[in-house]
């Protein structure tokens, strides 16, 4: 293999970083690789490109700028009449999801124009069955650049 080519184990060791970490890159930040077969490839010069060109403030700001949260534990059965009973409120209060966060500051309105994903993910140590509504960040819609709430409703940054 020519020093251009990078294997799974010389990428990890040019990047500096664990297999769990180079992975997680893999899966979440684009990092330019080719899988063939089942090995992947890492181009040396496209990893120096993809360095180079990235910023922490544009990570940080593009990454959650803003979150709330509310777990719900119960039995599987319970939950599914939790969400049946969370999509009526909203289509009750004309899509407006402040109906089911307090928390929210403003008023979020679901547009028109929305989609559905649903999706099945292993994940560490958990399963997870999702069903996320998403659509673009409307201008008036914006709230504070990364200020998340966690479950307990206190405010973080």
């Amino acid at each position: 293999m020519t020093a251009d080519i990078l294997n799974l184990e010389q990428a990890i060791e040019f990047l500096g970083v664990s297999e769990k970490t180079l992975i997680k890159l893999l899966r979440e930040e684009h990092l330019p690789a080719r899988k063939i077969g089942r090995e992947w490839r890492f181009s040396r010069e496209a990893l120096l490109h993809w360095l180079a060109s990235g910023d922490s403030i544009d990570y940080i700001n593009r990454n959650e700028r803003y979150m709330i949260s509310e777990d719900v534990p119960g039995t599987s059965s319970a939950l599914f009449n939790k969400i049946g009973e969370a999509i009526t409120a909203v289509k009750e209060n004309d899509n407006n999801i402040k109906i089911l966060l307090q928390e929210l500051d403003n008023d979020i309105i679901i547009p028109q124009d929305a989609t559905l994903r649903i999706s099945y993910k292993q994940q560490r140590e958990v399963e997870k069955l999702e069903f996320k509504i998403f659509w673009e960040l409307r201008e008036e819609s914006k709230l504070e650049a990364n200020q998340k709430y966690v479950s307990s409703g206190k405010r973080t940054e």
